[in-house]
């Protein structure tokens, strides 16, 4: 079922041949079925074995299609085409977030919409709203807003916000331009009323700095926490006990577990047992919010339960199977979703690989206390190697420190989170015993915060790692099923046979990559209304050409070039070249500064009053990150297969336009060149086609200031003669660029133009001999 998803998401093909080919499989599959029962035939009975194989692969394309072809409602398809005009909407408040600058956003369910006065709507359909004022769940809600674009992927490595608001069902972003009327809607009927209470409590159970913490672990609410202390605990490689998931649905099962041999000496015991495991784990669900981590785990748990009441199937493997089934069934694209990947993978390598370790110890070991500790470790370390490739593939980080935390606070963990709950619930009835019954759980998290905080501290906790090749997944199963099969010495060989052909191919994938390195490599980033490019150079080296713009609440080096550097595994860049002091250029460097080593900075020298400009002149000397001025002839000495010339400014002063006094520098490897130019304007064009002449001659230019009409100048273009052109700007800003004018001049020396605002992030190839705009 899941190479069947996987197959449609590779191809994407139509969904009516899909249908027709399942409906053929089918009909041939029943055609077989009824022959064979006519006259029993052994090659039949194959066919009809791999037919139902094929069968159930269409399946999973099949089901696949319909959840991304979608039809959406008629009012969203209104407003997808109407961004930035304003409507009237009602509706209820689903829950409220904050993003990491602190600001409120809303998940609503619209059940009005008033798409021009007097035509109202009442298709029902989630958006996120961005509002300014205080909204509660809960509530029933009147405003008018302004539809905002979804911002989709535009760069490599970065979060792509679109999909991800698509995986909750929302394909509208709403701006409140005002609040008409907001009406709490409370009540015991309604799961907000419960999980308010419920958070009340913990925040009355635990002090300030356990309760996020609390909240977090027993009801999934991370919004208290600190981005310090989220970091923290991923670090320490126990972020996984604050997201509500099958780790607290199993602390939950635990103690119903020890009483299921009382259920089965009862008349319909089993029945009862099961019908009251499902109405805990709907009840705990509806508390954190039926996130589909709790919902996925507690699927799980029920199947498990059942097969362990009913004694119907004592493989666990197939009943944890049988649950992702179901949830792929109910939502395909939840494969994609790393809780999903992570989940059933943990269970499956526990599942799997533990009984071989089981076996493997001493029997004289297994009947000591410490049997069970050392169990425990050992799962912890099984787990943390299991996951390793989900790690770092998404992460890039792994914990040193997992195995030790893991030991240390999850078996209690066992005990603290039911024991916690039936306080919060002590608590609802009588407050003062609840608090008190509650302090040995208070003073466990006190010191598991401690600890966390002080483990962390060691730069050795966790190491940074590259992305590693896809290829390592099937490696991995592979690996995984041959320490699983330990025991099945004709399974075992052939599936370590596979193990090492697989990682046979991986090494010449990588001496493959390491070959292609002879290549040069520049991205242009679309970060918006400014200018951003990163030189990679054959011999590995980082060199950035402008951080990009900044506004409040906003810069393109933490939203776009730090996420890039994480994904790329880019850990130093060799040089920083600010062409020019305006924050459109400069906006990101002061996130550079905190978040990667830098080796130099490099400016044009020209003076700026600006608080940005002299704030990063003060952070980098704090740094000890020298800040030198670069002027005509100059050359950056950063790969020598690489020549890097610096062509202006001339260090003279002329105006106190910063444009005019850009950094412009030209990139020749073999027989390619690339020219940077900054915000550089007509009178500095001129100076360059009077200093150099032809020697301007480029094959990639990086148009001067997002194609505005006073550069571009024609006696220079006639010099540089650009085969590529790439001009950098956001599709809507107020300075109306890209100019016709300088567009025209551009395109009448048949250069070929590639905008960021049209075609998001750009990245070329340089082989000595051509350059090539690769995809990503």
């Amino acid at each position: 079922m899941i190479a069947g998803i996987l197959l449609f998401d590779l191809f994407k093909p139509d969904r009516t041949s899909v249908l027709l080919s399942f409906s053929l499989l089918v009909v041939l599959f029943v055609a077989i079925e009824v022959l064979n029962r006519k006259s029993l035939n052994l090659q039949a009975t194959r066919a009809a074995a791999v037919l139902y194989l094929i069968m159930i692969m269409m399946f999973g394309a099949v089901r696949y299609s319909f959840e991304t072809e979608k039809v959406q409602p008629i009012t969203v398809q209104s407003l997808s085409i109407s961004e930035w005009e304003s409507f009237r909407f009602t509706g209820e408040v689903e829950s409220v977030s904050y993003n990491s600058e602190g600001e409120p956003r809303a998940d609503v369910w619209i059940t009005g919409t008033e798409l021009k006065e007097g035509v109202i709507s009442k298709e029902r359909y989630k958006i996120r709203l961005l509002s300014d004022q205080i909204i509660e769940p809960g509530s029933g809600i009147e405003f008018t807003g302004t539809v905002i674009p979804v911002s989709e992927k535009r760069n490599p490595g970065q979060f792509n916000y679109k999909q991800y608001l698509s995986s909750r069902g929302i394909s509208v972003q709403v701006k409140t331009d005002s609040l008409i009327s907001t009406a709490k809607r409370s009540g015991v009927l309604r799961w907000v009323w419960w999980r308010e209470k419920a958070q009340l409590l913990a925040e009355q159970n635990f002090n300030a700095e356990t309760a996020p913490i609390a909240k977090a672990l027993l009801l999934g609410n991370k919004q208290d926490l600190e981005g310090k202390s989220k970091q923290a605990f991923a670090r320490a490689g126990l972020s996984h006990i604050l997201a509500v998931s099958g780790l607290h649905v199993g602390f939950i099962v635990a103690p119903f577990w020890l009483l299921i041999p009382l259920f089965w000496t009862r008349k319909y015991g089993k029945q009862t047992g099961l019908a009251v495991l499902i109405l805990v784990l709907w009840f705990y669900a509806g508390l954190t919010g039926f996130s589909s981590s709790v919902l996925r785990a507690s699927l799980m748990a029920v199947f498990l339960t059942w097969g362990k009441l009913f004694r119907r199937s004592p493989d666990s493997i197939n009943l944890t199977a049988s649950a992702a089934v179901v949830l792929l069934m109910i939502r395909p694209s939840q494969l994609f979703e790393i809780g999903f990947q992570l989940s059933f993978s943990a269970v499956f390598i526990i599942l799997l690989i533990l009984p071989v370790i089981q076996r493997a110890l001493p029997y004289w070991m297994r009947l000591r206390w410490y049997a069970k500790p050392i169990m425990v470790v050992v799962v912890s370390v099984v787990v943390q190697l299991g996951l390793y490739p989900l790690q770092v593939y998404y992460f890039g980080e792994v914990s040193m420190v997992s195995p030790v935390a893991n030991a240390l606070f999850v078996p209690l963990l066992g005990l603290i989170v039911p024991f916690s709950l039936v306080c919060i619930l002590v608590s609802a009835v009588v407050p003062v015993l609840g608090e008190i019954l509650n302090i040995p759980a208070l003073f466990f998290l006190e010191a598991m915060n401690a600890f966390v905080q002080w483990s962390t501290g060691f730069e050795w906790a966790w190491m940074e790692l590259d992305r590693p090749s896809f290829l390592i997944f099937p490696l991995w199963c592979s690996m995984i099923l041959f320490i699983a099969s330990w025991r099945v010495p004709e399974m075992k060989w052939k599936l370590l046979n596979v193990s090492l052909v697989l990682l046979c191919v991986l090494q010449v994938q990588q001496l493959i990559s390491q070959a292609s390195n002879s290549d040069m490599r520049v991205t242009f980033f679309d970060v918006g209304q400014g200018d951003a490019a990163l030189i990679q150079t054959p011999n590995g080296k980082n060199v950035l050409i402008d951080a990009g713009v900044w506004s409040p609440g906003y810069n393109s080096g933490k939203s776009v070039l730090l996420p890039f550097f994480e994904d790329q595994g880019v850990e130093k860049l060799d040089a920083v070249v600010l062409s020019h002091p305006h924050a459109d250029h400069i906006g990101g460097i002061l996130s550079l500064i905190d978040g990667i080593r830098i080796d130099t900075i490099y400016n044009s020298g020209f003076e700026y009053e600006s608080a940005l400009y002299h704030k990063y002149l003060q952070k980098a000397a704090e740094k000890n990150i020298p800040v030198k001025e670069l002027t005509l002839g100059d050359q950056l000495n950063v790969d020598p297969s690489v020549l890097m010339l610096v062509l202006g400014p001339d260090g003279t002063i002329h105006d106190q336009d910063p444009n005019q006094h850009s950094v412009v520098m030209e990139l020749i490897y073999g027989d390619t060149e690339i020219l940077f130019t900054g915000d550089a304007g007509e009178d500095q064009e001129i100076r360059l086609v009077d200093e150099y002449g032809g020697m301007l001659d480029t094959d990639l230019l990086k148009v001067g200031h997002h194609g505005s009409r006073t550069s571009s100048e024609s006696d220079f273009l006639d010099l540089v003669t650009p085969q590529i052109g790439v001009v950098s700007l956001a599709e809507q800003n107020r300075f109306g660029h890209p100019h016709q004018e300088a567009i025209q001049r551009l395109l009448n020396t048949d250069t070929e133009l590639y905008y960021t605002s049209r075609d998001k992030a750009l990245i070329f190839i340089a082989d000595r001999e051509k350059i090539q705009k690769a995809e990503w």
